[in-house]
């Protein structure tokens, strides 16, 4: 006949398994961000935007600063992909860019929303803070 295990070690077992799950779903950072907002991290050197297309029209951003400076996020409208943007200096020249909206000085470990209403068409969201996006800190976002 079989031996069950005691009582006690199926409570721990579950007890570990429902404590690991918990702590997994804590840091995913492409969970959708609350209300419908695109989740978007910032860090040394990457912007992750929990997708990276969406429908036109109003789209609200939760940008969470995860890195350790601050930063900023900035959406402008391109043709261009975000790889090939003029850089001038250490920074984008966003003169030569239509600039839709942005956040400025994003404390760490804050998460600021952008609520901006985005036509069909190429965007590029980044971080212009002196040498930020020549180290990697821009993405390409479509909406259609």
């Amino acid at each position: 006949m079989r031996r069950l295990p005691p009582l006690g070690a199926i409570l721990v077992a579950s007890l570990v398994v429902i404590s690991v799950s918990a702590c997994g779903s804590a840091t995913s950072s492409s969970a959708p961000a609350a209300d419908g907002a695109i989740a978007v991290t910032l860090s040394e050197w990457a912007v992750v935007p929990a997708q990276v297309k969406a429908p036109a029209g109003s789209i609200t951003f939760a940008v969470a600063n995860k890195g350790t400076q601050i930063h900023e996020f900035v959406v402008v409208k391109t043709d261009l992909k975000a790889e090939t943007l003029p850089v001038v200096g250490d920074k984008i020249d966003e003169s030569k860019l239509t600039a839709v909206d942005e956040i400025e000085d994003i404390a760490v470990g804050t998460t600021p929303t952008l609520t901006v209403d985005l036509a069909a068409g190429h965007y590029v969201l980044l971080c212009n803070i002196e040498g930020h996006f020549e180290q990697g800190m821009g993405v390409n976002f479509d909406v259609n």
